[in-house]
């Protein structure tokens, strides 16, 4: 009979696991950093997803990362690796391709037509949860192909914002894989990109369009300086919050929205309950908020 080797308890890794008390403790920490809420049977999400960062800071316990990030000496630095963590940036090209249509025939012309009595009409966007950029660079794409040609005259200017600052520095370099363009018409794959080594590079025509920034949309007072707005996309944010964050968020996106601008959130989002404020502009495939 064959006997497996025993092993020594010195060479068994010792997985750590989050008890309930720090698990409330980083939860209620992240909360009030961001707004973002970890429901009770997601302990174990954000007991994975922090893992990494004890492994690379070398602690044993997720007590000792509570206490470092609360109050080490790098608490602020390492707040970027936390957002990373705990943010998922799932996205591509023309991803919510029923916005982008209603943006393009409805929404542009209209407030293009409002704004024509200015001598140097301008439309400002806001990708407010823009992650690697894709979404910001496709509102661009969209402006040079579709707008610009009827409209020389018109200025336009993309604001892509994220809580992540990693994944800005991947947006403003504007170099992507082919998963992100897989959705990509050919058309504008061919016209505003140049492949390189496998990769697909944002021409700068198109860059110049979007400026990135970082923001919490949890800072109250950052959200008060982002101003004049005559469309928002907050897509696939409202999922990780409560009520009473979406309501907080959704107040102060309102604040920032031109009289007569639009709202786009996710498909599976819904103002019910947090927001009256807006008009609802229902289209085929989507919902529109507009302020009246």
């Amino acid at each position: 009979m064959n006997v497996a080797p025993s092993i020594t308890p010195s060479i068994i890794s010792k997985v750590p696991v989050m008890s309930e008390i720090t698990f409330k403790a980083i939860r209620e920490f992240i909360y009030t950093l961001t707004g973002i809420y970890f429901q009770d049977n997601k302990k174990y999400l954000l007991e994975s997803r922090i893992s990494k960062r004890l492994q690379a800071l070398h602690l044993t316990q997720y007590e000792d990362y509570f206490q470092f990030i609360k109050f080490g000496v790098k608490k602020d630095d390492e707040k970027k690796f936390l957002y990373d963590a705990i943010t998922i940036n799932e996205t591509y090209f023309f991803r919510n391709e029923p916005q982008f249509e209603i943006f393009e025939k409805t929404l542009m012309p209209e407030l293009i037509k409002i704004k024509s009595s200015n001598p140097r009409p301008k439309i400002r966007v806001w990708s407010s949860a823009s992650s690697s950029g894709e979404e910001a660079h496709t509102l661009a794409m969209i402006f040079l192909e579709k707008i610009k040609p009827k409209y020389p005259a018109l200025e336009f200017e993309v604001v892509g914002t994220d809580i992540s600052p990693s994944i800005l520095d991947i947006a403003r370099k504007g170099v992507y894989r082919e998963y992100s363009v897989r959705n990509m018409p050919k058309l504008y794959l061919e016209k505003y990109f140049h492949a390189e080594d496998g990769r697909f590079i944002v021409n700068d025509n198109v860059r110049k369009l979007v400026r990135f920034d970082h923001m919490n949309l949890f800072d109250q007072p950052r959200m008060r300086g982002m101003l004049n707005f005559d469309i928002v996309f907050c897509c696939n944010v409202l999922i990780y919050f409560d009520a009473k964050s979406k309501i907080q968020v959704i107040s102060q996106l309102y604040d920032s929205i031109s009289r007569g601008g639009y709202l786009f959130i996710g498909y599976a989002e819904s103002l019910h309950g947090i927001s009256s404020a807006f008009k609802i502009m229902n289209f085929p495939k989507a919902i529109v908020y507009k302020k009246e």
